[in-house]
């Protein structure tokens, strides 16, 4: 009897609350959608992502193309973000992007969320478009920069740190970011004077003095100068990434030296490739299409950093056969096979995926190396002219359609003025100095070429 009179009261009980649920979901609708949206933001700022997301569904549903409806997208998608719920996420920040195409945070987001899906053909042409769209914000770059340090993409890398460093010479995080990659491959000296700057920039920049212990952890084992960075990492971030690893250091214990980045003594490759794709087959078995390829993807990544040609072949082969509709595994492909000594298998490989993504600035990229190698320049030249269009800021995809037009077809006119245009663009770029040279030379070989008498 107690226990169904305990029931009977909870049932009551749960009736009201629902009623009161109800009742509060019909008064959101009765609030004017700028209300609501107000109500949602302020919902967010404080933590409370469903009262945030209700009120903003709310305020969307009042007025799907309010004044203040990409920016209630935008914080949808990071809301949703947050709750993994990733596709709904996406949705979000393409409709913001939608709604407001100069936007840089929906393009941000959304590229930063490809990467961390695992779909980099997506992640960063999104992440260059929103570096495009603000000229003077450099997380974009950043963002690159770090994703592509992981996995092994360094010249990559580089290229995006030393163009954040150059829209913020003030940036420490370009300088460490410079820094990490020196210190992976092995070039103690400069990684030390890129840390070293980073600390002029932010004092006790908590990366920097981290990847300065484990510099020194590198060069001198558990030597104190490394204890002792270890020691200020840990005093200006307690709570930070690598706070475990710096306090095992502190107490003189080995552990895994990990710089912020790829890791410096990863697991052996071929066995967790191997792992990977083993679970990309368990994830198509199990009917999750999307999660397969990711894993696939990450397979193919560590395989290539080990070295091992003959597993990324094998994974590769595997991987085509099931996701050969996808641009980013038929870029692998060329990759693999430019790596291998063989452009005319690379070229084929890239030219389904640019099929298959017609603006996806690697491919691009990789077309024109691969097409340049076997002398099919006015696949080059395309190539390039498009990756030119896509991304005005690349200083190397313009300097290479100057020596495309100039040094390999001779058209001097063209390469002279594309050179010229390359001096205009970049004037700080190292190779800028060579415009007037080059722009001679071609000059002196026209008109080296006889004329034609009539």
């Amino acid at each position: 009897m107690r226990g169904r009179r305990s029931e009977g009261r909870g049932r009551r009980a749960g009736g009201a609350v629902l009623g009161g649920f109800l009742l509060l979901l019909a008064g959101c609708g009765q609030v004017p959608p700028e209300k609501n949206y107000q109500a949602g933001m302020a919902a967010l700022r404080k933590g409370d992502l469903m009262e945030g997301q209700a009120r903003l569904k709310a305020a969307l549903e009042g007025d799907p193309d309010g004044t203040f409806a990409a920016e209630a997208h935008n914080w949808l998608g990071l809301a949703n973000w947050q709750l993994q719920h990733l596709p709904e996420a996406a949705a979000h920040f393409e409709n913001a992007s939608r709604l407001n195409p100069a936007a840089f945070e929906p393009v941000y987001n959304l590229g930063s969320l490809a990467l961390e899906m695992g779909d980099m053909s997506r992640g960063i042409p999104l992440l260059r478009r929103a570096a495009d769209l603000d000229a003077k914000d450099t997380r974009a770059l950043l963002r690159i920069g770090d994703w592509t340090t992981r996995n092994g993409r360094w010249d990559l890398a580089k290229r995006m740190y030393f163009e954040a460093q150059k829209r913020d010479p003030q940036s420490a995080a370009a300088v460490t970011g410079l820094g990490r990659i020196a210190l992976l491959e092995g070039n103690l000296s400069p990684a030390e004077t890129y840390f070293m700057q980073a600390l002029e920039m932010r004092k006790d920049y908590p990366p920097a003095l981290y990847n300065l212990g484990v510099l020194h952890a590198q060069a001198d084992g558990h030597g104190e100068q490394a204890q002792e960075y270890f020691r200020q990492y840990l005093a200006a971030a307690p709570r930070g990434e690598r706070a475990a690893v710096a306090a095992l250091r502190v107490g003189g214990q080995t552990v895994e030296q990990t710089s912020f980045g790829p890791s410096t003594a990863p697991p052996p490759p071929k066995m967790t490739a191997g792992v990977l794709w083993t679970q990309a087959q368990d994830a198509l078995e199990a009917g999750d299409r999307e999660q397969a390829y990711r894993q696939a993807l990450n397979a193919m990544e560590l395989a290539r950093e080990g070295g091992d040609a003959s597993q990324s072949g094998e994974i590769l082969r595997r991987a085509l056969e099931v996701f050969g509709d996808r641009a980013a595994i038929q870029l692998e492909a060329g990759q693999y096979w430019m790596r291998m000594g063989q452009p005319r298998q690379a070229l084929e490989a890239l030219m389904k995926a640019q099929a298959l993504e017609p603006e996806n600035s690697m491919v691009l990229l990789e077309l024109a190396r691969a097409s340049a190698e076997l002398g099919e320049y006015d696949t080059t030249v395309v190539s390039l002219r498009r990756l030119v269009q896509l991304e005005p800021g690349n200083p190397d995809a313009l300097w290479t359609l100057a020596e495309t037009y100039g040094d390999r077809l001779g058209m001097t006119g063209r390469g002279a003025a594309t050179y010229r245009d390359f001096e205009q663009r970049f004037p700080s770029d190292r190779r800028a100095g060579e415009v007037a040279g080059r722009v001679q030379a071609l000059e002196a070989a026209a008109a080296a070429i006889p004329v034609p008498t009539p």
